[in-house]
């Protein structure tokens, strides 16, 4: 409670001494609170009564404790009200109820009945404790939004930081979470009540976050309704028309719809003694709106109830026996079930020339999917809580830093549609589209940097493999393999996005230290001084702890370019200013710069490979390749490297310029160009082929692409791994070609978009 104000939750009663502040949030004090319509006043009690039947006094220990959240909930919120007009109190208890219906437990229902307290009254998390236990007040403060840190010039945002409490606390006990998911239901059902502008942030949040997290807890039905809200708020003329036109396309696909569950129940009766019920299941609005296309389907499969789990399988069969299976559709969720208690038998089979899916159940596995884990207690779901763990280790690991984007917080909540299995047999959940990176990282972040590929379903894979549902992976790795930027592009999983960027940024540190090394070796060579020397110096380290460097932050700093060698030198008193002068003076112009390191000494300043790293970036404007003479251009982001006759260079400071050279390659490679034509003429593919037959090389792949808008084409050429002495012939000679106006290294990534 705020400083000032005695009210407190003390002994089931509130008590207040006559000069006592009322509590936060505008509430007034026993005696001088309006009381309640005479309709709301029995409508709240309607709603307690059905809470209470829940938990009998007989049968349930712990009932006064609810007796008294009930209690403490109806006066601090008895002075709020909604937006709708109606007293506060309705949305815990309609949260309570829904709790308490859903099958959840008494101290769950006095979670919900307590959720708001301290966020809207002026009630603290301590005193909270006091009354109900720390339990209780860990639970509800994770509830409870954060508040923007004043002393902190860069704090984290406030929304991910809300996102952060709520997870924490969820790991500690999964009902927070669950609580959270009825609170947002009931909210979105009086969302409009508010601003146009509200509406849209709470149903794009709740599209992007709720959604997904209601689904993989296993509340279908929940998480169903929250995707109609959200959408009825997000696009609401789209939403009328869609639920006419779904309604209109129900009607008219009944009499068919009708025919094909009559096929289907007679070959079900040829199943001796099984007793089934069958219904048709019918996309949800969000589905059927999404689809525009003239004829849509409202279908989305038929559902088979049967008494036992054992015979799910007996009718199963018999539709196999009877119709014809898609390939690769049969799922057994009863052996295998989803981390959110799913259970089901369901396949595809054909009747006709359509697909259709069916799903079999038992009885009680469609009570446990409707509610997921809501059915029964959370004590056995550790899959569950290791996914929350991961998000809560993500969101602290880059919530400090500038890689954390909050695309990726709500993209770590989306809904995971693919099943695949470790070679122990423990089950893993992703994204439609993920690969085989994403498994790795989901496993550890060390195999995921050293994935070279899998074994998924009994052949061998490369490391952007798309997953198979269903499959057995097990993860190759290689000490030699390391993250790249084109990774980024290949994976779906905010867990493997972050973890490589984490990886890229550790390698662009690394290779900034090792550039900034040799570049204060180059400048003290220049100076006519030894760098080991001048590193071991006392007058050196002092300079470097008078600005609380460290000798690996000092080089990293001067490989980003956000420190100079010379003014260093010169600021620290270690090197006199006319010796810099006279330095700068012999230098030249800025030609002479950039050129001269490059004939004049028998090493460049710095080697790179190819192709680029998290510190060394090709320019898009001269597109260097090995065998060229190059320069570097410094920044705070790394190098870019440019070709040494690339007009650009003219337009950066001689002090940013640098010599480089290529490193030997290891041996032959395998490359992949576009020949960029600038007019498409005839016999220009027989001139590129020509090149390669005169060089030896062998053709893997070969195709033309024009532009019909410039005139202009492209040749994508795939060559046999060859030496790089033998690349850069076929590069020259290329380039000689009058109509060729650059050659571009295409990877990948580019390779699999165009």
């Amino acid at each position: 409670m705020k400083s000032g104000a005695t009210t407190k939750i003390s002994n089931n009663k509130t008590s207040a001494t006559d000069t006592a502040a009322p509590p936060a949030g505008g509430a007034e004090l026993p005696g001088q609170v309006p009381e309640m319509e005479p309709q709301q006043a029995a409508r709240l009690k309607r709603l307690k009564k059905s809470i209470f039947r829940r938990f009998p006094r007989d049968r349930t220990p712990k009932r006064e404790l609810l007796e008294k959240a009930f209690r403490d909930a109806e006066f601090h919120h008895r002075p709020q009200a909604r937006k709708s007009g109606e007293p506060f109190i309705f949305h815990p208890a309609r949260v309570a109820l829904m709790a308490a219906e859903a099958g959840m437990d008494l101290e769950a229902v006095i979670i919900a009945l307590l959720h708001d307290v301290i966020e809207d009254t002026g009630v603290t998390k301590e005193e909270m404790g006091a009354e109900y236990g720390e339990w209780l007040a860990e639970v509800v403060d994770g509830l409870t939004k954060a508040k923007t840190s004043k002393r902190r010039k860069y704090s984290r945002p406030v929304a991910v930081e809300t996102f952060r409490k709520l997870i924490s606390s969820t790991i500690k006990d999964l009902r927070t979470l669950q609580v959270k998911i009825l609170d947002r239901l009931d909210n979105m059902r009086d969302l409009g009540y508010l601003a146009r502008l509200k509406q849209r942030r709470i149903s794009t949040e709740t599209m992007n976050v709720y959604v997904p997290l209601a689904h993989r807890l296993g509340m279908q039905d929940i998480s169903d309704e929250l995707a109609a809200l959200s959408f009825r708020y997000l696009y609401p003329k789209r939403f009328q028309k869609g639920l006419v036109r779904l309604k209109r396309r129900i009607k008219e696909s009944a009499a068919q719809i009708e025919s094909v569950r009559g096929l289907l129940e007679s070959r079900l009766k040829q199943a001796r003694s099984l007793r089934f019920e069958l219904a048709p299941k019918y996309l949800q609005i969000s589905d059927f709106v999404y689809n525009q296309k003239p004829g849509e389907q409202v279908l989305a499969g038929f559902k088979v109830r049967v008494p036992q789990a054992a015979d799910c399988y007996r009718a199963m069969g018999a539709l196999h026996m009877a119709f014809r299976v898609v390939p690769n559709s049969i799922r057994d969720f009863i052996s295998n079930p989803k981390p959110n208690r799913y259970q089901a038998l369901c396949s595809e089979i054909f009747l006709g020339t359509e697909p259709t899916v069916i799903e079999v159940i038992s009885e009680e596995m469609e009570r446990v999917n409707a509610m997921g884990i809501l059915a029964g207690g959370a004590e056995n779901h550790e899959e569950l809580y290791r996914y929350y763990q991961s998000y809560l280790e993500l969101l602290d690991i880059y919530s400090d830093t500038e890689d954390l984007r909050m695309e990726d917080v709500l993209r770590h909540a989306q809904m995971d549609t693919l099943q695949l299995f470790t070679p122990r047999g423990e089950p893993l959940t992703f994204p439609t589209g993920a690969t085989v990176l994403d498994f790795a990282f989901a496993i550890h972040s060390d195999i995921g940097a050293r994935c070279d590929g899998a074994h998924m379903a009994g052949r061998r894979v490369s490391r952007i493999e798309e997953l198979q549902d269903g499959a057995m992976v097990e993860i190759l790795t290689n000490p030699g393999v390391a993250p790249r930027l084109a990774w980024i592009d290949h994976v779906r999983t905010t867990r493997a996005k972050l973890a490589i960027r984490r990886d890229l940024k550790a390698q662009a540190n690394t290779r900034a230290q090792e550039v900034g090394r040799k570049l204060f070796s180059a400048e003290l060579n220049l100076l006519a001084l030894d760098s080991a020397q001048m590193a071991d110096a006392p007058e050196f380290q002092t300079a470097l702890e008078n600005r609380k460097l460290t000798l690996p932050q000092f080089f990293q700093q001067v490989g980003n370019d956000t420190l100079s060698i010379r003014a260093f030198l010169v600021d620290s008193g270690l090197v006199e200013i006319g010796r810099v002068k006279r330095l700068e003076s012999q230098q030249g112009s800025l030609l002479a710069r950039y050129l001269r390191p490059m004939f004049g000494a028998p090493d460049p300043v710095l080697k790179i490979g190819f192709p680029e790293d998290a510190f060394f970036h090709m320019a898009p404007c001269c597109h260097p390749l090995p065998g060229d003479s190059i320069t570097g251009v410094q920044g705070s982001d790394g190098i870019t490297v440019h070709r040494a006759g690339c007009a650009e260079l003219e337009r950066f400071a001689a002090d940013t310029l640098h010599s480089l050279g290529w490193e030997q390659a290891r041996g032959a490679e395998a490359w992949r160009l576009d020949v960029l034509l600038i007019q498409d003429q005839p016999g220009l593919l027989y001139k590129v082929s020509k090149v390669m037959r005169d060089c030896k090389v062998n053709i893997v792949d070969l195709g033309l692409r024009r532009d019909p808008r410039t005139g202009g084409a492209a040749i994508r050429v795939e060559l046999e791994p060859i030496s790089q002495k033998v690349f850069r012939t076929v590069v020259s000679r290329l380039r000689a070609i009058k109509e060729v106006e650059k050659i571009v290294p295409v990877s990948r990534s580019q390779e699999q978009n165009s």
